[in-house]
């Protein structure tokens, strides 16, 4: 009788791990189908496991226009057997919307956005219900953290963002993210200023931001700026420069920025911009006979080289001036020598000169009066040259040093 009972017992834990191991096969292979995604996967799952919470949401969105009645009978089962679920809910309140049931699908989306507010799917398809409920606010709060999260969907949503500084009257809904941006803002301001057509949304946004009194970041000045360029409108873009500098930079202001090389190179609005082409080096170094302790240096190594690569941008009113300087020739092998020139941006005629740098000397002055014309010029370009005409002129070796560049206003 006791070995009875002991083989009733071992055939009874038999049959409870069969059974078990039956249901853990049966829910792997609902839950492997479901997670393909498909709508023929779908439908394996839920042959294997009819209460499969994702294999229902799949299938009711497969549905959803054939049979929006069977499909919202599925997203209920789903709901059902998954309750955490917000896709679920957003998908029903989609459902209940196009039905009429405006106030029932809003109290779903906002459970919806209560259960999974990191999500990705799930903040696209809330930011997309919010859109058709006319609620761009909270369809923005959606889009701000699906940025956060994926920043590959910058490419989908910036365009989208743009829409709304593009349109003057949906520019408010934009003041939260302004006045505390995230991190993401600095590649949207970016992406803005060099696509929206106007440019007025760039200036709006760039000057509505909170800094919280700190000075504006260098890419986010220079992406200002550069569209600002590009519109020549010069006045706004010295002024937005202006305000971006610290105390130590104020300092070195003048017609010319910086004439004495002394503060960091920024390549950036007013300040110097210098780049060093094949075959010569640019850089601002110390040496000897300076005021300040550096000077700028350029050297040649022999190759043929149209040099144009140290430029500052000025902005000048119209009148007479006296550029002036201090150079050095270091050994400079050049046909023609190095010569500074002023000219209107965007214009080939040379308003100043310099005399040409060329062979070895010791630092000296030179001057050259030039005169603003009235129209025409609201913003000139102070370059240094290797001059030349034939290609033979453009073959340079040895250096050259300059110092304390000036313009100064004679009228």
């Amino acid at each position: 009788m006791e070995i009875t009972i002991k083989i009733a017992k071992g055939a009874g834990m038999l049959l409870i791990a069969g059974f078990l191991a039956w249901r853990a096969l049966v829910t792997n292979l609902a839950d492997y189908y479901a997670s393909q995604e498909t709508p023929e996967a779908a439908i394996g799952a839920l042959r294997w496991r009819s209460d499969q919470p994702a294999a229902l949401y799949q299938r009711g969105v497969a549905l959803a226009t054939s049979e929006p009645t069977e499909a919202e009978r599925l997203w209920r089962a789903a709901a059902w057997a998954n309750p955490t679920d917000a896709l679920v809910y957003l998908a029903l309140a989609a459902q209940w919307a196009k039905a009429g049931r405006q106030t029932a699908a809003v109290k779903l989306a906002e459970i919806a956005d209560a259960l999974g507010p990191l999500r990705s799917p799930v903040l696209a398809r809330s930011a997309l219900f919010w859109l058709e409920q006319e609620r761009p606010d909270r369809a923005l709060a959606r889009w701000s953290m699906l940025l956060r999260t994926r920043p590959e969907t910058s490419a989908q949503l910036f365009p989208l963002l743009a829409q709304l500084v593009e349109n003057p009257p949906s520019r408010p809904l934009l003041h939260p993210l302004l006045a505390n941006p995230p991190d993401w803002w600095d590649r949207f301001f970016a992406h803005v200023a060099r696509n929206v057509t106007q440019t007025e949304p760039v200036v709006f946004l760039y000057q509505n931001r909170n800094r919280y009194g700190t000075l504006p970041l260098m890419e986010e000045q220079r992406v200002y700026l550069d569209r600002l360029w590009k519109e020549n409108r010069w006045l706004e873009a010295y002024l937005a420069w202006l305000n971006g500098l610290d105390e130590r930079q104020t300092k070195v202001l003048g017609h010319v920025y910086n004439g004495g090389f002394e503060a960091p190179i920024t390549h950036l609005g007013f300040d110097w911009r210098m780049s060093s082409p094949r075959g010569a080096m640019v850089e601002a170094i110390e040496t000897y006979g300076t005021r300040g302790g550096k000077a700028l240096h350029v050297s040649f190594n022999g190759e043929r080289v149209r040099f144009q690569h140290v430029v500052q941008y000025l902005f000048l009113d119209a009148g007479r001036y006296r550029l002036q300087g201090r150079g050095r020739s270091d050994g400079l092998k050049a046909e023609r020598g190095m010569r500074w020139r002023v000219r209107c941006v965007g214009a080939s005629a040379v308003l100043a000169e310099s005399e040409p740098f060329v062979g070895s000397d010791e630092w000296r002055n030179f001057t050259a009066e030039f005169t603003i014309p009235d129209q025409g010029c609201p913003a000139q370009l102070l370059r240094l040259e290797l001059d030349g005409r034939a290609e033979l002129d453009f073959e340079a070796q040895g250096g050259v040093w300059f110092d304390d560049l000036a313009i100064a206003r004679q009228d």
